[in-house]
């Protein structure tokens, strides 16, 4: 019968060991390579971010433009134009979503904190629809119009500028939240 002396022993568990390592070394190689995004998806979140930042920031511009403009038109045709706290509310948080989202992938890419940057995106879309969802509740699908021109702003164009702001928050909201889950899956 054979007895295992201890040099036999060490043998066999620097094998082990070894073997384990390893293991445990291509383990985490291939979570490094499962953690990173395809690259088609890095370019998608950057373009979908740039996208959501270009139409918040030229939103705000036309809303501040039309403020600026606003003495003048009231003194031509009578309109007066309202100041809107939701909207610019809406449209400040949907540009930052953007430019969170933009951040994302290159984040992610440089093993920065891109969990950070996903969340804060979302939050900040989740809190624009919250304040669409609450003023389409309260004041109907012209909303935009009721604040911007009171009773003259309840119109069907200002229902589609309503309907075109709430339905792309919505659909980046669930993209964020798709994105995040997947990051926290990982």
């Amino acid at each position: 019968m054979f007895k295992p002396t201890e040099r036999s022993r060490n043998v066999h568990r620097m094998s082990s060991d070894s073997t384990s390592s390893r293991h445990f070394a291509s383990r985490e190689a291939a979570s490094r390579r499962r953690e990173l995004l395809p690259r088609w998806e890095y370019y998608l979140v950057i373009i979908v971010g740039f996208i959501t930042f270009i139409f918040g920031f030229i939103s705000l511009a036309v809303y501040f433009a039309v403020l600026y403009i606003a003495p003048i038109v009231s003194n031509l045709t009578g309109f007066t134009l309202l100041q809107s706290r939701f909207l610019l509310f809406v449209l400040s948080m949907l540009t930052v979503s953007g430019v969170l989202l933009s951040i994302y992938p290159y984040s992610k890419a440089s093993n920065g904190n891109s969990s950070l940057f996903i969340i804060l995106s979302f939050l900040a879309s989740g809190v624009a629809l919250g304040v669409q969802v609450y003023k389409l509740a309260f004041n109907g699908p012209t909303w935009i119009g009721l604040d911007l021109l009171s009773d003259r702003g309840n119109t069907v164009e200002m229902m589609y500028l309503s309907a075109v702001y709430f339905v792309y928050n919505l659909i980046l909201f669930v993209l964020e939240y798709s994105i995040m889950k997947k990051e926290f899956v990982e």
